[in-house]
């Protein structure tokens, strides 16, 4: 995803424009022709009134049509005219709300279905991060933005074709006048316009920092901690400093902006206007070689063509940024991660005997230190192991490899003997029941957020019943509103329940038994709970990770702070610094004195010191 200066370069402006066109066509294809229509009826509407209209009533062959004739050509325009408003008026207030929300329902969804199937390690890629971000919040207004701009391009050409004409068949002395427009249009503004481009580009970084300080400030989840600590200064010191660097980009740009744009508009306005209409009246008045209804026509049609020729260089400039946009879209929707999540593979076959870990080695994106470095171990079936070792000792990493978050930089991780590598990742990942450190409680019912997703058949509803319960969250569950299907937070619901820490957290233990997967992995499954809590789950998680199934298998893999609850498992790895350095069971680590030994002595001794305190 990383992208080089030759990748900034040319961007392709047109293909990238049709490419958009085309993903709107497969949407909503009528969209794309009524859209093309309705503006080639409003410029052709617009030169009828400017030049052919003028023309008809004041131009040098209008003396010998009579008035009833003049009258009748009056009132059939006005007839076309209501036709056009209800046609537009149709267009815009009926036809428009219907295919914008499809529109934008359906790219959004491919840019969902896009950003689910590469891995996890993208998202700590900034610019794979920019990219989708952009993509997600300009998806459905640069693709309308295409087809209108395509659309008015094309209108406006031959609009502007047909006045031009016009014009050099009255006198070719209007060419000149001409020149200007286009010369303000084509070079000065387009400069205005891509200077724009590349200062709302360059702002981009500072208004992420501006708008996390927007939203941080105004969130219930951080309200506590800003009051009672010193947080809210530095919240403001980077607003402040982001807002600095905003005004810079901008004072960067605004001179040349400004430059052009005013050798632009005297081009554009003083110099064809009033140029033109000066020379129409010496031709009238002077020369008398122009008739005084020719003038009044080339009088409205230079406004007409200005305007039009206005219309075609912002049109074209917009497809030049929407262009810009393409090429961000193309790249992310294009984006190769190193992990497939579509991937076919090989299906899974039951029971799981083993998960072993031969000379591991993990290396974040961008990162030059290992977070794990030559890792081997064996996790056997039947068995319950845990993984100890301090913060940023690797535990977490290590089983984000063993559930294929990532792929290891080295070594590899098999399962049956089998490298999960070549397993199907979707069929895979069933097979493991987890409670993440880091979990979420979605705006879902709590039978939901229990299976993580929609239940099936009663079997699950049953199953997800029993989770609930083994996890001692059932019978708080029931007592709600609407007992296990009301639906969690007050995203959406207003009668949503908001449970607390230690509640949201039962709800995630229960998600690892609730599909009885063969592989259980419980990365601090009791970090928000109380002592007396706390035991209690890890009797129940210890009881129902040892409930056995020969069909299926079961290893169980836990991670914990509390190693008391490590004494329950059958084996304990122990994590430093990335390596593996100890393993064995409670007893022959504590006998052996080392890390395991100094850690477990310390934290009991903090547990009896907090006893004897109370």
């Amino acid at each position: 995803m990383r992208r080089t200066k030759k990748s900034q370069g040319k961007i392709p402006s047109f293909k990238n424009n049709l490419y958009i066109l085309s993903l709107i066509w497969k949407i909503a294809p009528g969209r794309v022709i009524l859209t093309f229509a309705v503006q080639l009826v409003s410029f052709a509407s617009w030169t009828f009134y400017s030049v052919v209209f003028m023309r008809y009533l004041f131009g040098s062959d209008s003396s010998s049509r009579t008035f009833e004739e003049a009258i009748v050509f009056v009132w059939i325009v006005a007839a076309a005219g209501i036709l056009q408003y209800l046609l537009e008026a149709w267009f815009y207030m009926r036809y428009t709300p219907f295919t914008d929300i499809r529109i934008h329902y359906a790219m959004n969804k491919m840019l969902f279905d896009k950003a689910v199937s590469v891995d996890v390690s993208s998202w700590a890629d900034p610019e794979f991060y920019d990219d989708y971000t952009r993509a997600t919040g300009e998806a459905m207004s640069r693709g309308l933005s295409v087809v209108w701009s395509m659309g008015e391009f094309v209108a406006a050409v031959l609009a502007a074709a047909f006045v031009i004409a016009t014009m050099c068949d009255i006198t070719w002395i209007s060419i000149p006048f001409l020149l200007f427009p286009v010369l303000g249009q084509m070079v000065f503004y387009k400069r205005v316009w891509e200077k724009n481009f590349q200062c709302e580009q360059a702002q981009i970084p500072y208004k992420r920092r501006y708008d996390y300080v927007n939203r941080t400030v105004y969130l219930k989840q951080y309200a506590e901690e800003m009051r009672l600590t010193h947080m809210y200064d530095i919240m403001t010191d980077t607003y402040e400093s982001a807002y600095k660097n905003i005004k810079k980009v901008i004072h960067q740009f605004s001179l040349v902006r400004m430059v052009n744009g005013v050798i632009g508009g005297i081009l554009c306005y003083p110099l064809a206007f009033q140029g033109m209409w000066l020379c129409g009246a010496i031709l009238v008045m002077v020369t008398k070689t122009l008739s005084l209804g020719d003038f009044v026509v080339l009088s409205s049609a230079i406004v007409s063509a200005n305007w039009m020729l206005d219309d075609i260089s912002q049109s074209f400039n917009k497809m030049y940024e929407n262009g810009l946009f393409a090429d961000n879209l193309k790249r992310f929707l294009n984006y190769q991660s190193k992990m497939d999540e579509t991937a076919p593979g090989v299906e899974p076959t039951l029971p799981i005997q083993t998960i072993e870990l031969k000379n591991v080695s993990f290396r974040y994106p961008g990162q030059s230190k290992y977070a794990l470095q030559n890792i081997s171990m064996t996790f056997e079936s039947g068995k319950k192991y845990a993984l100890v070792g301090l913060n940023g000792s690797g535990k977490t990493t290590l089983v984000s490899l063993i559930m294929r978050l990532y792929d290891p930089t080295e070594g590899a991780i098999y399962v049956n003997g089998i490298d999960i590598r070549t397993y199907d990742i979707q069929k895979y990942r069933s097979l493991i029941g987890t409670t993440l450190q880091d979990f979420s409680i979605f705006a879902a019912t709590v039978l939901e957020n229990v299976k993580m997703g929609a239940l099936q058949t009663e079997a699950e509803r049953a199953a997800c019943m029993e989770a609930l319960s083994q996890a001692g969250v059932l019978e708080r569950v029931q007592k709600l509103q609407n007992g296990p299907d009301t639906i969690l937070t007050r995203e959406f619901d207003e009668n949503g329940a908001v449970l607390s820490g230690g509640e949201n957290q039962k709800i995630a233990i229960a998600r690892a038994f609730a599909g009885n997967a063969p592989i259980v992995i419980l990365d601090e499954p009791s970090s928000a709970l109380d002592p007396i809590a706390e035991h209690q789950v890890y009797e129940t998680i210890a009881r129902l990770c040892s409930q056995w199934d020969p069909s299926r298998g079961k290893i169980s893999v836990i991670i914990s702070h509390r190693l008391s609850s490590a004494a329950l498992c059958d084996y304990i790895y122990v994590l430093e610094n990335g390596t593996l350095a100890e393993q064995g069971c409670h007893a022959q680590l504590y006998a052996a004195g080392g890390i395991y030994a100094e850690l477990f002595t310390r934290q009991a001794k903090n547990y009896r010191e907090e006893d004897t305190n109370a």
